[in-house]
């Protein structure tokens, strides 16, 4: 309320920098001076807003709640929800630079339990269970087209009828799709684009035109009949 914000001066994406002029409205003839926006200061701004939010929206939903044990079953709920997601924000490669989100989870944990005296029962963080996700230099490159890529995953998903070859894997299409996109690299090593390609050719029957075909298509049925024998 305090503060006018003048015309943007530079905009530096390549470093996620914004510079902008700013005044102080409650002192007459206030001198200009330049201020930095950072993505990443904007983001824990935003952050710690969403984690106050997120404890009163916690306390709300505690007090409708008129039984003890309800309420020991809701919070402990959520720690287990928290403890992933303060995992996801130390592990996940395009999370884990921006620390404060894990601290925040954490604090907001640590408040809950501080104030409501209910225990985090779950295991340790340690021992839970993510997806493995590979670095960029370390993503395994796929030298073929991607639509025999993608094939052969709704092959082993869907398993193969005309053969008689059932599923051979257990997942949903959007488990497989982040799986292509996190750990594979075209042949030009560059990272599969999720709105095109992989997402159609994961698609049901009617998307079959986008996926491979005949001699260009794996023969998952001769790797069945082999592991059969």
């Amino acid at each position: 309320m305090s503060t006018d914000f003048g015309p943007v001066i530079k905009r530096d994406f390549q470093n996620s920098k914004i510079e902008y002029a700013v005044t102080n409205a409650l002192v007459e003839d206030s001198e200009i001076r330049v201020e930095t926006l950072t993505f990443a200061g904007h983001l824990e701004l935003k952050v710690h807003q969403q984690m106050m939010a997120a404890l009163d929206e916690i306390d709300n939903a505690l007090l409708s709640l008129d039984d003890e044990k309800r309420q020991t079953v809701y919070l402990k709920t959520i720690y287990k929800t928290m403890n992933s997601l303060i995992l996801y924000s130390k592990e996940m490669e395009y999370v884990k630079p921006y620390i404060f989100i894990s601290e925040s989870l954490q604090a907001l944990k640590a408040e809950l339990i501080d104030k409501y005296q209910v225990q985090d029962e779950a295991v340790s963080q340690k021992q839970m269970n993510i997806p493995l996700i590979i670095q960029p230099d370390k993503k395994i490159q796929w030298l073929g087209q991607t639509n025999i890529l993608t094939t052969l995953f709704f092959d082993l998903m869907n398993g193969v009828k005309a053969h008689g070859i059932p599923p051979l894997i257990k997942a949903t299409p959007k488990e497989i799709e982040l799986l292509i996109i996190d750990n594979f690299i075209d042949k030009d090593g560059q990272t599969f684009s999720l709105e095109s390609t992989v997402k159609t050719n994961l698609k049901p029957s009617k998307q079959m035109e986008k996926r491979a075909k005949n001699d260009d298509a794996i023969d998952l049925s001769n790797y069945f009949l082999k592991g059969e024998s």
